[in-house]
C-alpha cells in the first residue's frame, strides 16, 4: 500500500516536471484563416453565401435582434431581389429576400447601392436571385429601427 502511494507521488512529480518544458508535449495545428474580399477588394467580415440554410436563418435573425453587434461589418449575402415603393417618403426600398430551409420564414435585408442608379432601369426583375455585399447599418424611420447594407454592390447570381 505504501509502495503504491510512493509510486503515485513520483508519477505526479514526474508529470509536473515534464509539463514545465518550453515546448508543448503535443504540437498544435497551425490554423490558416482565409481572407475573402469582394470585387472592390474590401474584406468581407461575414459571408452568408457559404453557410447552410439553417445557419443563414439563425445569423439573419441574430442580425435583426442584435443589430449593434454587426454595425460596420462588410456582409455578403444571396437572396431574391425585391422592391417596395414607400409612398409616404416617395422612395423605393430594395432588399434581398433570404428564404429559409422550409421556405416558411423568409427574411429580407434592405440594401442601398453605392453610386447613381435608377429604378427600374438599373435593377433586375423582382424575384431574380442576386448577390449583395455592403456595410451593415441601422437607421430609425417612422418610429422603427431598420437594418440595411449601405455602400452596397449587387450582381445577378447564376442559377
Amino acid at each position: 500500500m505504501r509502495k503504491a502511494a510512493v509510486i503515485a507521488v513520483l508519477c505526479i512529480l514526474c508529470g509536473g516536471i515534464c509539463g514545465c518544458g518550453k515546448k508543448p508535449a503535443v504540437s498544435q495545428p497551425q490554423s490558416k484563416v482565409e481572407t475573402v474580399t469582394d470585387a472592390s477588394g474590401k474584406v468581407i467580415d461575414l459571408d452568408l453565401t457559404t453557410m447552410s440554410s439553417t445557419m443563414i436563418y439563425s445569423t439573419v435573425s441574430n442580425m435583426m435582434m442584435y443589430p449593434d453587434s454587426y454595425l460596420g461589418q462588410h456582409i455578403k449575402l444571396e437572396g431574391r431581389f425585391s422592391v417596395y415603393h414607400d409612398k409616404g417618403g416617395d422612395k423605393y426600398i430594395f432588399s434581398a429576400i433570404i428564404p429559409d430551409a422550409t421556405a416558411c420564414c423568409s427574411q429580407g435585408i434592405e440594401f442601398v447601392l453605392d453610386g447613381s442608379y435608377k429604378y427600374p432601369d438599373d435593377y433586375p426583375e423582382e424575384g431574380t436571385t442576386i448577390t449583395v455585399t455592403g456595410d451593415f447599418n441601422v437607421y430609425d424611420e417612422y418610429g422603427f429601427k431598420y437594418c440595411q447594407l449601405q455602400n452596397a454592390a449587387m450582381s445577378v447570381s447564376e442559377e
